[in-house]
Order: structure tokens, then C-alpha cells, then sequence
């Protein structure tokens, strides 16, 4: 069984966003405007769940990576570029899954 189905209905919804948006996988230069992007949508602890689910990353690191981004935000354009690519894979629905 995979990470993915194994998370609550919002976390897996936000991953499946994720893969159909990186099909061949995250890369290193979406990372942190992913993090930047989806901080104010998520708890830390859910990110942090969701993002190591879509990049097999540890949890805990990721967790310190979004500590790491939450102080020093990637570019805006590089945060505009994600958006933009998001929002075409379902970012909306996956942002109002949260409120």
C-alpha cells in the first residue's frame, strides 16, 4: 500500500494534486515554492506528512525544511510559477478542502 492511500482524504486529494502537477516526480526547484505555496494551507504537521507522501522524503525533514522556508521565502516568481502550474491540477478545490 502506498503513503498516498493511506492519508486523510484532504492529504490525499493535495497528493494526487501534486503527482498529476510532477508526474516524473517532484524537482528540486519546485521544493520549497510547493512548501512557501501550500504553508498557509496546511498544518505544518500535515505538510510535512503530505509533501515526504508525494517525494518520499523523511517527514521530519521535511518538517525542517518548511521551518527553514517559513523563514526565508523562495522568489515570488518562483512561488507565481508553482501557483500557476497548481492551478491547473487542482489547487483550488484542494485549498478549500482546508477552510
Amino acid at each position: 500500500m502506498r503513503l498516498q492511500d493511506t492519508l486523510p482524504p484532504p492529504l490525499s486529494g493535495a497528493a494526487r494534486m501534486l503527482r498529476s502537477a510532477y508526474p516524473g516526480g517532484m524537482p528540486d526547484a519546485a521544493y520549497f515554492p510547493v512548501l512557501a505555496l501550500l504553508y498557509e494551507h496546511f498544518s505544518d504537521r500535515n505538510l510535512a506528512q503530505l509533501v515526504a507522501a508525494v517525494t518520499g522524503k523523511d517527514a521530519a525533514r521535511v518538517s525542517n525544511d518548511i521551518h527553514a522556508c517559513a523563514s526565508s521565502k523562495p522568489e515570488p516568481a518562483a512561488i507565481a510559477a508553482v501557483r500557476s502550474l497548481l492551478e491547473r491540477h487542482g489547487l483550488q478545490a484542494v485549498c478549500a478542502e482546508d477552510e
